[in-house]
């Protein structure tokens, strides 16, 4: 359920009597309210004390209700501001007027409380609701550059890692890996691409090694030290003479998000796979 309480309601009108009237209608849902008494104040209170929606009454002395709908429309600063005209004018070309110049609904005077609560509500949950896309895909462009960031940082140490790196997709498969790691067991890089890691591991628990190798586990709870005996290439020359490469491995899952976030509160994790490093034992 969407709160509303708190949300910011200007009401700009020339007439005390209509002020009071909103006021002590949007008091009781707990609306934060300032006051403009003209087009000009207006144009003037929005730019210190920003509103989430403003009740605009149409005809004032100065600048009319249109032509104050016009400027802040003009202005990118106060552009996404929803704007309800205030009016007794309530013929077609009027209410169209008021659509042409930006105005998102209009209420007709006299007031009627239950439908002054109706518009105003409706019109503050589609802004409620448009600012948490806005900051949900702030949210997903920040977890995307850390990720470009990241996997920057991964191409880096493949490259320049003197022991064998490699990389696994969520079902365990070899997303990428170090011509280190490929030269172990006389495979090309490109052989070793998209080939289930279980495919070139021997081991006689193959659920657990599996489970430890394609580790959802990082920071100190990561796979560290883990012996594996990898299978050489049977294509390849050496494999007359020697069948497996046992490697010592440390393997760490990888999320969608920073490890120090993962465990926040409403953040909404993806296990993306693991990265695998591995070297001769000492």
């Amino acid at each position: 359920m969407i709160d509303l309480a708190g949300m910011k309601v200007m009401i700009v009108d020339d007439t005390p009597a209509n002020i009071d009237v909103l006021r002590r209608i949007l008091s009781e849902d707990g609306f934060e309210i300032s006051i403009a008494m003209s087009g000009e104040a207006a144009l003037s209170l929005v730019e210190k004390n920003r509103p989430n929606l403003i009740l605009l009454d149409v005809m004032m002395p100065g600048i009319d209700g249109f032509e104050t709908c016009e400027k802040l429309k003009a202005n990118p600063a106060t552009t996404d501001i929803p704007i309800i005209f205030v009016t007794a004018k309530t013929e077609v070309e009027d209410i169209v007027r008021g659509f042409k110049v930006g105005s998102v609904d209009y209420i007709a005077k006299p007031f009627k409380r239950e439908e002054v609560l109706s518009r105003v509500q409706t019109h503050l949950k589609i802004e409620q609701l448009i600012q948490e896309k806005e900051n949900l895909n702030k949210k997903l462009q920040d977890q995307n550059n850390e990720l470009v960031e990241s996997q920057n940082q991964y191409r880096v140490i493949l490259e320049k890692s003197s022991d064998g790196v490699f990389s696994l997709d969520t079902e365990g498969k070899i997303l990428s890996c170090n011509a280190r790691f490929s030269s172990f067991l006389n495979f090309e890089v490109k052989e070793l691409i998209g080939k289930p890691v279980m495919s070139i591991v021997n081991s006689e628990d193959p659920e657990g090694v599996y489970s430890r190798i394609v580790t959802r586990r990082f920071g100190d709870r990561a796979t560290v030290n883990l012996k594996v005996q990898f299978c050489i290439n049977e294509s390849s020359p050496v494999w007359q003479e020697r069948k497996y490469y046992s490697l010592v491995l440390d393997s760490y899952g990888i999320w969608n998000l920073p490890n120090n976030k993962i465990y926040d509160k409403g953040t909404e994790k993806t296990f993306m796979g693991a990265i695998c490093i591995v070297k001769k034992p000492s």
